[in-house]
């Protein structure tokens, strides 16, 4: 007697199967997610820095009023109007903008590991869906079964070729997989309003999963090399040229700083006829200079800089070290997984082939009802363990992605 089985685990599929549907989900999460939506805001706001660190002191304007009059020949002069504009030192301004720029950058950065971060959150929940869905429908399909192995020992029971005990421990058998299929539904019920709610949506929507996994094939997929434009570093890095046009901006600041401007002085007409230039109003230009004689607060701030570049430096070490941990730490279960997957999948295959042994032995002699069930029992272990070591590659690749992937 035959049995078909119609479960069929296919490791190497094509990323459309898949792919685009994940993808649908991290735009989703992306759009709605408010942590970003609110560091966008920050980094217009870092962007609008720049240009205030670019503008010039205010100008200063000013009016009086001569309420005792200075008389000159021409006139007495009865009001002055003052505008006078202060100048930083050559590239001051520059170096300020420039830091605001690289802060600006940094806040890009974050904003970029953020979104790593969200998209492995939602790929980590989503993969658990697979993983949960693929293990109701694994054991669905081994309850049927056990439900036929069931039919037939009651069969051969009536033609005493089996005994009741085989009957029973077929039935205790399925009730465990039913309390085992209980447990996963409600599991897979709490993940999928954990993941609605990742992607801020309502929470009881249905989410689409596939069916298998891909497994990609290569070793040079990912290279540890490309962790050096992880947002983690590169903000780093920003903050650092941050600091050091910052310093630059402050050497410059303690250089003298120049002013300009004019004053213009009305003037009244004398009562003379024939007076040369009578009344004529003054025009004055000037010219200023600012010198910090005291400049040991911009020293000290200098020495500041100086040393938060260091800070920063040695931040950088370690962030790189512990990236480049965690990518071979990652490396290293991704390829076990892809073996425990190989394992998995031999021995799917020979069980069935053990089955097949057992069940054509049964046409000629009384079914070993105990062999079969422990065989069907071990390939149900196979399946489980196969399902999950597909979320578990799947889950390490996507880690990789956030170590290494520009989003």
């Amino acid at each position: 007697m035959k049995i078909k089985i119609g479960y069929i685990i296919v490791l190497f599929i094509s990323i459309s199967s898949y792919g685009q549907s994940i993808q649908e989900y991290l735009n989703i999460a992306e759009k709605n997610n408010p942590k970003l939506q609110a560091m966008h805001y920050t980094y217009e706001s870092a962007l609008e820095k720049v240009n205030e660190e670019g503008s010039l002191p205010n100008t200063t304007i000013g009016a009086g009023y001569f309420v005792q009059e200075a008389e000159t020949r021409v006139g007495a002069q009865k009001a002055k109007l003052t505008v006078s504009q202060m100048l930083p030192w050559f590239g001051t301004l520059e170096a300020k903008k420039e830091s605001a720029s690289f802060k600006a950058d940094a806040q890009l950065n974050v904003i970029d590991l953020t979104k790593r971060k969200l998209f492995l959150n939602v790929k980590t929940t989503y993969f658990k869906l697979f993983e949960l869905n693929a293990k109701e429908r694994i054991i669905k399909e081994n309850i049927e079964i056990l439900k036929t192995f069931e039919d037939l020992a009651l069969i051969e029971l009536e033609n005493n070729r089996s005994t009741m005990v085989d009957v029973l421990k077929i039935r205790m058998e399925k009730n465990e997989l039913s309390n085992k299929l209980s447990t996963v539904v409600e599991h897979f019920k709490a993940k999928q309003i954990a993941f609605n709610l990742i992607l801020n949506q309502e929470e009881h929507l249905s989410v689409n999963i596939p069916k298998n996994i891909e497994i990609l094939e290569g070793a040079n997929l990912f290279q540890k090399e490309m962790i050096s434009e992880n947002p983690q570093l590169l903000k780093l890095d920003n903050l650092y040229s941050a600091l050091e046009k910052s310093e630059l901006a402050t050497k410059k600041a303690s250089l003298p700083t120049f002013g300009i401007g004019l004053d213009y002085v009305f003037v009244e007409n004398r009562d003379i006829e024939n007076l040369l230039e009578n009344g004529k109003d003054i025009i004055m230009p000037m010219a200023t200079i600012s010198v910090p004689l005291f400049s040991k607060k911009y020293s000290s701030k200098q020495k500041q800089l100086k040393l938060e570049q260091k800070a920063i430096e040695s931040t950088k070490i370690e962030t790189s070290n512990q990236l480049l941990t965690l990518f071979e730490n990652t490396m290293a279960n991704l390829k076990s997984a892809k073996v425990s997957i190989k394992t998995q999948k031999n021995n799917i295959k020979q069980a069935n082939q053990a089955k097949k042994v057992l069940l054509a032995a049964y046409e000629t002699s009384t079914m070993d009802f105990k062999q079969l069930l422990e065989v069907q029992q071990l390939k149900l272990k196979f399946q489980l363990r196969m399902v999950t070591s597909e979320k578990d590659y799947a889950i390490q690749k996507s880690t990789l992605e956030f170590l290494t992937t520009n989003n």
